[in-house]
């Protein structure tokens, strides 16, 4: 009787990775993206010509993009934040706060500034240098190109005009194969999945701020876990 019930488990957990495998993940790694604008070039994809691992999101604003990059050109930590479930970020530590007003302050960001995404002195300062993002890449109201300091991948942000003055939003990360199974399991069953939950909210609030300008505090405050997983 144990073995048949620990067969029984090895087949769901095998049915479930399989599932997860070739239906679950193709589809968040290209959620919100057509196939032209998976095979679109962007700026951004030079600094890691042979990425192991790419990453597209899309969605549609129904706004200008001028109204998007007053958003956008706001992200990091000390600053605007990144627009997504800032409780979670806090679980470790990251001492994000999202800001869901235009602030003058923080619409000036230039090529070679650097977007935090840990506080100062985070982890004891090891990671003062490596915890965010440079700008590499900017074009005010079209594109911001972001390049990580830990294993040098980009994460791109593109605002394309679309008829009926809506945009474009589309974001792409690129990064390095993981080396070895462990690390390639937490990548697959961890990280990636964390990371569309995180960026999908990101992408969903940008939208609802560009369409509708600053909200209260209260009424764009974090969900809780289960409407995550039901939004998700």
């Amino acid at each position: 009787m144990k073995l048949n019930s620990i067969a029984k488990a090895f087949l769901g957990l095998t049915a479930a990775g399989v599932a997860y495998t070739f239906l679950v993940r193709p589809w968040h790694l290209r959620w919100g993206a057509t196939d032209e604008e998976l095979a679109m070039p962007l700026p951004g994809d030079d600094i890691k010509p042979e990425a192991g691992v790419s990453v597209t999101h899309a969605v549609t604003i129904d706004a200008p993009r001028e109204h998007v990059w007053r958003w956008l050109v706001q992200i990091g930590q000390g600053r605007g934040g990144f627009f997504s479930y800032d409780f979670i970020e806090n679980l470790f530590d990251l001492d994000i706060r999202n800001v869901y007003e235009i602030r003058p302050e923080l619409q000036e960001l230039k090529l070679g500034d650097f977007v935090r995404s840990a506080h100062e002195g985070w982890l004891g300062g090891r990671f003062d240098d490596k915890a965010g993002w440079f700008v590499v890449g900017l074009e005010p109201n079209h594109y911001l190109v972001l390049r990580d300091e830990i294993e040098h991948g980009s994460w791109v942000f593109v605002l394309n005009p679309v008829p009926e003055n809506k945009t474009r939003l589309i974001i792409r990360a690129r990064g390095d194969r993981p080396v070895g199974l462990v690390k390639w399991m937490l990548h697959h069953s961890v990280f990636e999945p964390a990371h569309f939950v995180m960026e999908r909210k990101m992408m969903l609030t940008l939208k609802e701020l560009a369409e509708n300008g600053p909200r209260s505090n209260t009424e764009l405050s974090s969900p809780s876990p289960r409407e995550i997983l039901i939004q998700a």
